[in-house]
Protein backbone atom coordinates (compact mmCIF):
# COMPACT_ATOMS: atom_id res chain seq x y z
CA UNK A 1 0.00 0.00 0.00
CA UNK A 2 1.30 3.47 -0.85
CA UNK A 3 2.88 5.09 2.49
CA UNK A 4 0.40 7.82 2.04
CA UNK A 5 -2.99 5.57 1.76
CA UNK A 6 -1.75 3.15 5.00
CA UNK A 7 -0.95 6.67 7.63
CA UNK A 8 -4.32 7.78 6.11
CA UNK A 9 -6.05 4.55 6.92
CA UNK A 10 -4.15 4.63 10.70
CA UNK A 11 -5.45 8.20 11.39
CA UNK A 12 -9.41 7.29 10.54
CA UNK A 13 -8.87 3.63 11.97
CA UNK A 14 -11.23 4.60 14.79
CA UNK A 15 -14.09 6.00 12.91
CA UNK A 16 -13.53 3.54 10.01
CA UNK A 17 -17.01 1.91 9.29
CA UNK A 18 -18.57 3.54 12.62
CA UNK A 19 -20.55 5.90 11.40
CA UNK A 20 -22.12 3.70 8.92
CA UNK A 21 -22.00 -0.03 8.70
CA UNK A 22 -20.88 0.20 4.66
CA UNK A 23 -18.29 -1.75 4.69
CA UNK A 24 -18.98 -4.24 6.90
CA UNK A 25 -22.27 -4.28 4.58
CA UNK A 26 -19.99 -4.80 1.60
CA UNK A 27 -18.08 -7.86 3.36
CA UNK A 28 -21.30 -9.99 3.81
CA UNK A 29 -22.50 -9.35 0.45
CA UNK A 30 -18.87 -10.47 -1.11
CA UNK A 31 -18.94 -13.33 1.45
CA UNK A 32 -21.94 -14.68 0.38
CA UNK A 33 -21.11 -14.48 -3.13
CA UNK A 34 -17.73 -16.06 -2.12
CA UNK A 35 -19.65 -18.83 -0.01
CA UNK A 36 -16.38 -20.60 1.54
CA UNK A 37 -17.04 -23.48 3.20
CA UNK A 38 -16.95 -24.18 7.34
CA UNK A 39 -12.78 -25.19 7.70
CA UNK A 40 -11.34 -22.65 5.11
CA UNK A 41 -8.46 -21.50 5.56
CA UNK A 42 -8.82 -17.63 4.78
CA UNK A 43 -6.96 -14.83 4.48
CA UNK A 44 -8.43 -11.40 4.24
CA UNK A 45 -5.93 -8.98 3.02
CA UNK A 46 -5.99 -5.30 4.15
CA UNK A 47 -8.63 -6.22 6.30
CA UNK A 48 -9.36 -3.06 7.49
CA UNK A 49 -11.69 -3.31 10.63
CA UNK A 50 -12.74 -6.72 9.54
CA UNK A 51 -15.72 -6.46 7.31
CA UNK A 52 -14.42 -9.86 5.50
CA UNK A 53 -13.21 -11.38 8.86
CA UNK A 54 -16.25 -10.77 10.23
CA UNK A 55 -18.25 -13.16 8.50
CA UNK A 56 -15.93 -15.43 7.54
CA UNK A 57 -15.47 -16.26 11.37
CA UNK A 58 -19.28 -16.52 11.27
CA UNK A 59 -19.00 -19.43 8.36
CA UNK A 60 -16.64 -21.21 10.32
CA UNK A 61 -13.20 -20.24 8.53
CA UNK A 62 -9.91 -20.00 10.17
CA UNK A 63 -9.18 -16.35 9.60
CA UNK A 64 -5.74 -14.92 9.03
CA UNK A 65 -5.83 -10.91 8.67
CA UNK A 66 -3.27 -8.76 7.73
CA UNK A 67 -3.35 -4.69 7.02
CA UNK A 68 -0.77 -2.42 6.01
CA UNK A 69 -2.49 0.55 9.18
CA UNK A 70 -1.21 -0.99 12.60
CA UNK A 71 -4.45 0.96 13.99
CA UNK A 72 -6.89 -0.74 12.09
CA UNK A 73 -5.20 -4.26 13.49
CA UNK A 74 -5.18 -2.70 16.67
CA UNK A 75 -8.86 -2.76 16.88
CA UNK A 76 -9.35 -5.77 14.63
CA UNK A 77 -7.74 -8.00 16.77
CA UNK A 78 -9.49 -6.46 20.03
CA UNK A 79 -12.89 -7.03 18.14
CA UNK A 80 -12.12 -10.44 16.36
CA UNK A 81 -9.46 -12.00 18.99
CA UNK A 82 -10.81 -15.90 16.72
CA UNK A 83 -8.54 -14.19 13.84
CA UNK A 84 -4.90 -14.39 13.28
CA UNK A 85 -3.77 -10.72 12.87
CA UNK A 86 -0.45 -8.74 11.44
CA UNK A 87 0.64 -5.41 10.27
CA UNK A 88 1.82 -6.35 6.60
CA UNK A 89 2.58 -5.14 3.72
CA UNK A 90 -0.02 -6.94 0.73
CA UNK A 91 2.90 -6.06 -2.01
CA UNK A 92 5.09 -8.48 0.39
CA UNK A 93 3.70 -10.66 2.60
CA UNK A 94 5.39 -12.18 5.58
CA UNK A 95 3.32 -15.79 5.11
CA UNK A 96 4.49 -19.49 3.89
CA UNK A 97 3.64 -20.12 0.41
CA UNK A 98 0.47 -22.50 -0.26
CA UNK A 99 -0.74 -21.99 3.23
CA UNK A 100 -4.55 -20.65 2.09
CA UNK A 101 -7.41 -22.20 0.24
CA UNK A 102 -8.97 -18.49 -0.29
CA UNK A 103 -7.46 -15.08 -0.34
CA UNK A 104 -9.85 -12.36 -0.81
CA UNK A 105 -8.97 -8.53 -0.75
CA UNK A 106 -11.96 -5.71 -0.76
CA UNK A 107 -10.92 -2.39 -2.19
CA UNK A 108 -7.30 -2.47 -1.59
CA UNK A 109 -6.03 -3.59 -4.54
CA UNK A 110 -6.30 -0.52 -6.61
CA UNK A 111 -4.43 1.77 -3.68
CA UNK A 112 -1.49 -0.67 -3.72
CA UNK A 113 1.83 1.13 -4.94
CA UNK A 114 2.19 -2.13 -6.74
CA UNK A 115 -1.58 -3.83 -7.51
CA UNK A 116 0.15 -6.36 -9.33
CA UNK A 117 2.72 -7.04 -6.79
CA UNK A 118 -0.38 -7.86 -4.36
CA UNK A 119 -2.21 -10.15 -6.43
CA UNK A 120 1.14 -12.02 -6.92
CA UNK A 121 1.42 -12.55 -3.55
CA UNK A 122 -2.30 -13.69 -2.86
CA UNK A 123 -1.09 -16.27 -6.20
CA UNK A 124 1.94 -17.23 -3.72
CA UNK A 125 0.29 -18.41 -0.43
CA UNK A 126 -2.81 -19.73 -2.27
CA UNK A 127 -2.59 -23.50 -1.90
CA UNK A 128 -3.14 -25.06 -5.66
CA UNK A 129 -6.74 -25.40 -6.64
CA UNK A 130 -6.94 -22.22 -4.25
CA UNK A 131 -8.91 -19.00 -4.75
CA UNK A 132 -8.15 -15.49 -4.88
CA UNK A 133 -10.81 -12.35 -5.12
CA UNK A 134 -10.80 -8.76 -4.91
CA UNK A 135 -12.92 -5.74 -5.36
CA UNK A 136 -11.94 -2.41 -6.93
CA UNK A 137 -10.62 -3.46 -10.17
CA UNK A 138 -12.31 -2.51 -13.74
CA UNK A 139 -13.42 -4.36 -16.77
CA UNK A 140 -11.25 -5.54 -19.44
CA UNK A 141 -11.40 -2.31 -21.73
CA UNK A 142 -12.55 -1.06 -18.33
CA UNK A 143 -15.00 1.73 -17.00
CA UNK A 144 -13.71 4.99 -16.85
CA UNK A 145 -13.45 4.89 -13.09
CA UNK A 146 -11.85 8.22 -11.44
CA UNK A 147 -8.62 6.72 -9.60
CA UNK A 148 -9.29 7.43 -5.75
CA UNK A 149 -12.67 6.50 -4.69
CA UNK A 150 -13.89 2.95 -4.57
CA UNK A 151 -14.79 2.11 -8.32
CA UNK A 152 -18.17 0.94 -8.47
CA UNK A 153 -21.03 0.75 -10.74
CA UNK A 154 -22.86 4.41 -10.50
CA UNK A 155 -26.47 4.53 -9.86
CA UNK A 156 -28.81 7.48 -9.72
CA UNK A 157 -29.75 9.15 -6.55
CA UNK A 158 -27.88 10.00 -3.48
CA UNK A 159 -24.99 7.72 -5.30
CA UNK A 160 -25.35 9.25 -8.72
CA UNK A 161 -25.32 12.93 -6.90
CA UNK A 162 -22.03 11.99 -4.88
CA UNK A 163 -20.43 10.79 -7.88
CA UNK A 164 -20.73 13.65 -9.90
CA UNK A 165 -19.31 15.95 -6.89
CA UNK A 166 -16.40 13.75 -7.01
CA UNK A 167 -16.22 14.21 -10.93
CA UNK A 168 -16.75 17.82 -11.04
CA UNK A 169 -13.99 18.50 -8.39
CA UNK A 170 -11.23 15.70 -9.77
CA UNK A 171 -10.30 18.73 -11.68
CA UNK A 172 -8.91 20.80 -9.01
CA UNK A 173 -6.74 17.69 -7.25
CA UNK A 174 -3.06 18.65 -8.28
CA UNK A 175 -1.58 15.65 -10.18
CA UNK A 176 -1.05 12.29 -8.72
CA UNK A 177 -3.82 13.62 -5.71
CA UNK A 178 -6.14 11.51 -4.10
CA UNK A 179 -5.39 7.90 -3.68
CA UNK A 180 -5.28 5.13 -5.57
CA UNK A 181 -5.14 3.46 -9.77
CA UNK A 182 -7.51 2.14 -12.03
CA UNK A 183 -6.25 -1.49 -12.57
CA UNK A 184 -7.78 -4.35 -15.09
CA UNK A 185 -8.69 -7.23 -13.18
CA UNK A 186 -8.16 -9.96 -15.69
CA UNK A 187 -4.92 -8.66 -16.62
CA UNK A 188 -4.07 -8.14 -12.95
CA UNK A 189 -5.08 -11.94 -12.46
CA UNK A 190 -4.09 -13.68 -16.00
CA UNK A 191 -0.67 -12.03 -15.49
CA UNK A 192 -0.10 -13.62 -11.90
CA UNK A 193 -1.09 -17.40 -13.25
CA UNK A 194 -4.75 -17.55 -12.23
CA UNK A 195 -6.88 -19.32 -14.45
CA UNK A 196 -10.77 -20.05 -14.52
CA UNK A 197 -11.45 -15.99 -14.11
CA UNK A 198 -14.74 -15.41 -13.04
CA UNK A 199 -16.73 -11.85 -12.46
CA UNK A 200 -19.43 -11.60 -9.94
CA UNK A 201 -21.27 -8.48 -8.45
CA UNK A 202 -22.05 -7.61 -4.72
CA UNK A 203 -24.86 -4.83 -3.59
CA UNK A 204 -25.26 -2.60 -0.71
CA UNK A 205 -27.37 0.06 0.17
CA UNK A 206 -26.64 1.68 3.21
CA UNK A 207 -29.38 4.66 5.09
CA UNK A 208 -27.89 8.35 5.97
CA UNK A 209 -30.46 9.91 7.86
CA UNK A 210 -28.91 13.44 7.02
CA UNK A 211 -26.59 15.09 5.09
CA UNK A 212 -24.30 15.66 8.28
CA UNK A 213 -23.58 11.93 8.83
CA UNK A 214 -22.90 11.91 5.01
CA UNK A 215 -20.11 13.75 5.73
CA UNK A 216 -18.54 12.03 8.60
CA UNK A 217 -18.70 8.99 6.84
CA UNK A 218 -16.81 10.38 3.85
CA UNK A 219 -14.10 11.57 6.29
CA UNK A 220 -14.11 8.00 7.57
CA UNK A 221 -12.35 6.25 4.89
CA UNK A 222 -10.61 6.76 1.51
CA UNK A 223 -12.67 9.32 0.35
CA UNK A 224 -10.56 11.50 2.87
CA UNK A 225 -7.44 11.26 0.74
CA UNK A 226 -9.87 12.95 -2.23
CA UNK A 227 -11.00 15.76 0.32
CA UNK A 228 -7.76 16.67 1.92
CA UNK A 229 -6.07 16.75 -1.43
CA UNK A 230 -8.33 19.89 -2.66
CA UNK A 231 -7.14 23.48 -2.25
CA UNK A 232 -8.82 24.53 0.92
CA UNK A 233 -10.89 26.84 -1.17
CA UNK A 234 -11.98 24.00 -3.10
CA UNK A 235 -12.38 21.66 0.05
CA UNK A 236 -14.87 24.25 1.69
CA UNK A 237 -17.30 24.31 -1.33
CA UNK A 238 -17.07 20.82 -1.69
CA UNK A 239 -18.23 20.36 1.76
CA UNK A 240 -20.50 22.72 1.43
CA UNK A 241 -22.04 21.47 -1.61
CA UNK A 242 -22.08 17.73 0.39
CA UNK A 243 -24.17 19.24 2.92
CA UNK A 244 -26.74 20.98 0.35
CA UNK A 245 -27.07 17.51 -1.61
CA UNK A 246 -31.39 17.15 -2.06
CA UNK A 247 -32.40 15.24 1.00
CA UNK A 248 -35.34 13.33 -0.93
CA UNK A 249 -33.06 10.10 -0.91
CA UNK A 250 -31.05 8.79 1.98
CA UNK A 251 -30.02 5.66 0.89
CA UNK A 252 -26.40 5.43 -0.69
CA UNK A 253 -27.07 2.12 -3.25
CA UNK A 254 -23.62 0.61 -5.10
CA UNK A 255 -22.67 -2.17 -6.26
CA UNK A 256 -19.18 -3.64 -7.13
CA UNK A 257 -17.54 -6.37 -9.14
CA UNK A 258 -15.97 -9.40 -7.39
CA UNK A 259 -13.47 -10.56 -10.34
CA UNK A 260 -11.26 -13.86 -9.05
CA UNK A 261 -9.18 -16.61 -10.00
CA UNK A 262 -8.27 -19.75 -9.56
CA UNK A 263 -4.45 -20.85 -8.89
CA UNK A 264 -3.70 -24.30 -10.95
CA UNK A 265 -2.91 -27.49 -9.03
Amino acid sequence: MEDSAWKLFDRVAADYDQVAPFFAEYGAAIMDVLDPPAGCRFLDLGAGRGALTAPALERGCVVTAVDAAPAMIERLAADYPAAVTHVMNAQALSLPSDRFDLVASAFVIHILDDPAAGVAEAYRVLAPGGRFAFTGGSARQGNNHRPGKNPTIQTPSLGGRLDALFEEFAAYLHPNGSMGHMVDAADLLEEAGFVDLHNDRAEVAVAFPDNAMLWRWAMSHGYRAFIEDLPDDRRREFHHRVMELPADDHVLRRTTGIWSGRKPG
